[in-house]
């Protein structure tokens, strides 16, 4: 199922990413109240304060509610200084800080360069429209997530993600 039209948006992430394919996000979604504790957890640690399943909701990067762990975002800060909502709209692009976002340890940044240049090329509502369809189970066509081993709806065996 499309995500509703109007808040489509949200859902691409000013570095390039897209939100929709994001583990929290389709967590919340689904109401997968296990696997938002387990992150909770994580992410407390990782940012070294109290972190609860409640603080993970999310509605995408452009949105009013966004998960605790993506509050503070030097990108999505950098962007809006600019008067941006994404980095496909900065003449400085690739920036230093992108790229360096590219190339870090997380496999599903290291798409955001290459997500940016096709913004450019094509548009926000489209690229959100391509990903919409790019992260779906073949099988189901339910949302799929950037590093799922297999769909959470129908339990196909997912290949070629990160």
């Amino acid at each position: 199922m499309e995500e509703r039209s109007e808040y489509s948006e949200w859902l691409a992430a000013p570095c390039g990413l897209f939100c929709g394919a994001c583990s929290i996000y389709q967590a919340v979604k689904r109401g997968d109240s296990e696997f938002l504790a387990l992150a909770a957890a994580g992410i407390s640690e990782m940012l070294g304060l109290p972190v609860e399943a409640g603080d993970l909701n999310c509605e995408g990067c452009l949105s009013g509610l966004r998960a605790i762990q993506c509050r503070e975002c030097l990108l999505r800060d950098c962007a809006f200084s600019k008067s941006y909502t994404h980095c496909a709209q900065s003449d400085d692009f690739p920036c230093q800080q992108i790229i360096d976002f590219n190339n870090d340890e997380f496999a599903h940044h290291s798409e955001v360069l290459e997500n940016i240049n096709h913004q450019k090329k094509i548009g926000i509502l489209k690229w959100v429209k391509d990903q919409q369809k790019r992260w779906r189970c073949p099988n189901c066509n339910n949302a799929i997530e950037w590093y799922a081993g297999q769909c959470h709806h129908c339990g196909n065996v997912l290949e070629d993600h990160f």
